[in-house]
């Protein structure tokens, strides 16, 4: 079996591969084998020389005990010539590739060579530069021939039609039949395990135990594929035997899964007609998977259930988020706790759907934050956005309370800031500071609405807070560009109306010698 492939080295410099090519040279005279075996070595160190025979019988022998990706042969030599001896070897179905170097130009001979299937035919006295050339043709073919191997493989077959990148005709069907004993226009089963955050962790537990199910049954085929932008392993079943394997996979398989790897995990099953309809198959899964929020974990997810799933319209708790608000004015969190707890029991009662569980949840998160305002600055509007965003998107409720702690912390975080040992008029400034700073405001101006003069505001604001005006509105300027390098894709210049600079490569100017790196280089690092 040829190693081409199975061994590439790359080099120092350029950091590409560099092909493993083990080679056979065939030739009646020593001189020039061994230059040729010297030749192959300066050209490409790598190359690894298999052997060399003086005749074709010898290079007969030669070649079927080693088989090279490459021979370099001779055409006249004793006992058998270089074309009989490859002749011999097409009829026994080796195909490797063939340079032939020739002292004779006779067109009989190049148009045998040719019949023979041959790479390239090279008269002697052998140019280096010729010979390189040659070699390097070879090469990509190999190259090309690799990856076509690797496209008509299982994996490559089913990552084409998870891409949705494939368009069968019949001979592929018959080759795929020939090959691996299915088509893709037959049916088959789709079973996903979502795990969420700890997918890294247990991946390959899982992989090993989804493989170890394939590997015990005659009634289906299976392939495993990590599709880790999803955080999802996807098992294919396929050559069924003419029943469904849903049965099986629900009573046996998602129990033993559940019982040997940590939440989450969510478990989808579907039925597809034909290969080809995966890719549209694993977007409705991916849907499918808030239907976890209701059924809970274990339940294998099917859309035919889903769709017979009795829901009733979802009342809002309006009572229960008058509390929550009330209670997160006095900075409750105690209350506000529980009252979140009372909120999951309630939407549990009954079965809704996930949608209108997270509207609500929105709705109900998006009051509580809003009745805080109502008594506190805030200033970390997108961070909340992207807390909301992410129960809009949640698929387990371990996710959802993730969250929600998170935008606790973060309100206890700004709890904290407003807890300064400060007199009440440099807290008016500072609450003003955050509030108008992206709006070109002034020392004279938050003076002026303080009734004090800007002399007496600025020193108290240095003595208090350890920093100057310029120093603080600098400081938010800078927090809100980070802000929304890390969490928008939006542009220089429209990041610098945002964050109160009129130029952009002042704002840039400004953000290098405070964060050491340029805001392009920040988002970069950051993602």
């Amino acid at each position: 079996m040829s190693k081409w492939g199975k061994d590439k080295k790359q080099t120092e410099e350029s950091g590409k591969e560099v092909p493993y090519m083990r080679i056979v040279i065939v030739e009646d005279e020593a001189p020039i084998r061994e230059g040729i075996a010297k030749i192959l070595q300066k050209i490409n160190p790598d190359y690894e020389l298999e052997g060399t025979a003086a005749d074709g019988q010898e290079g007969y022998a030669l070649i079927c005990r080693t088989k090279p990706e490459l021979i370099i042969m001779d055409i006249e030599m004793p006992k058998m010539n270089g074309l009989e001896m490859l002749a011999r070897l097409r009829e026994e179905g080796y195909q490797c590739k063939v340079l032939i170097l020739s002292a004779y130009s006779d067109f009989n001979y190049a148009k045998q060579a040719i019949e023979l299937n041959i790479e390239n035919y090279l008269l002697k006295p052998i140019k280096i530069r010729e010979l390189k050339k040659a070699l390097q043709q070879v090469e990509d073919s190999l190259v090309k021939e690799q990856n076509r191997e690797k496209a008509f493989s299982i994996e490559g077959i089913f990552l084409s039609c998870l891409n949705g990148q494939i368009k069968p005709d019949e001979q592929f069907h018959s080759m795929t039949r020939e090959r691996f004993g299915f088509a893709l226009e037959e049916p088959a089963e789709v079973f996903a395990i979502w795990l969420g955050d700890g997918y890294e962790e247990q991946k390959k537990r899982a992989k090993e135990l989804l493989e170890d199910v394939g590997a015990h049954t005659v009634k289906f085929a299976s392939y495993v594929i990590e599709a880790d932008a999803w955080k999802m392993l996807i098992m294919i079943l396929y050559r069924l035997d003419g029943s469904s394997q849903y049965t099986y996979f629900q009573k046996s398989v998602s129990p033993m899964l559940c019982s040997n790897l940590n939440s989450p995990i969510v478990l989808l099953w579907r039925h597809v007609d034909n290969l080809l309809e995966l890719s549209t198959v694993m977007e409705e899964m991916q849907q499918d998977r808030e239907w976890n929020l209701l059924l809970g974990k274990g339940f294998l997810i099917r859309r035919r259930d889903v769709e017979n799933i009795k829901t009733v319209p979802l009342k809002h708790p309006t009572e229960l988020e008058d509390q929550a608000c009330q209670a997160v004015k006095r900075l409750d969190r105690e209350t506000v706790s529980r009252c979140f707890k009372a909120l999951f029991q309630y939407y549990q009662e009954v079965q809704h759907t996930p949608e209108e569980v997270k509207k609500s949840l929105i709705r109900f998160t998006w009051s509580m934050i809003n009745a805080y305002k109502e008594v506190n600055e805030i200033d970390v509007d997108l961070q909340i956005q992207g807390i909301l965003r992410e129960i809009s998107e949640a698929i387990s409720w371990n996710q959802i309370d993730a969250s929600l702690h998170k935008l606790f912390d973060l309100i206890n975080e700004e709890n904290k800031k407003e807890e300064l040992p400060v007199s009440v008029l440099v807290q008016k400034a500072q609450q003003m500071i955050r509030k108008y700073y992206d709006q070109g405001i002034t020392l004279d101006e938050i003076a002026n609405k303080l009734f004090v003069s800007e002399e007496y505001l600025s020193a108290q604001f240095k003595k208090e807070t350890g920093a100057t005006f310029s120093e603080t509105i600098r400081k938010y300027r800078i927090e809100k560009v980070k802000e929304l390098l890390l969490n928008t894709h939006l542009k220089l210049n429209q990041i610098a109306e945002l964050a109160g600079y009129s130029d952009p490569k002042y704002m840039s100017r400004v953000f290098k010698e405070e964060v050491g790196m340029l805001p392009n280089e920040f988002r970069k690092s950051a993602h």
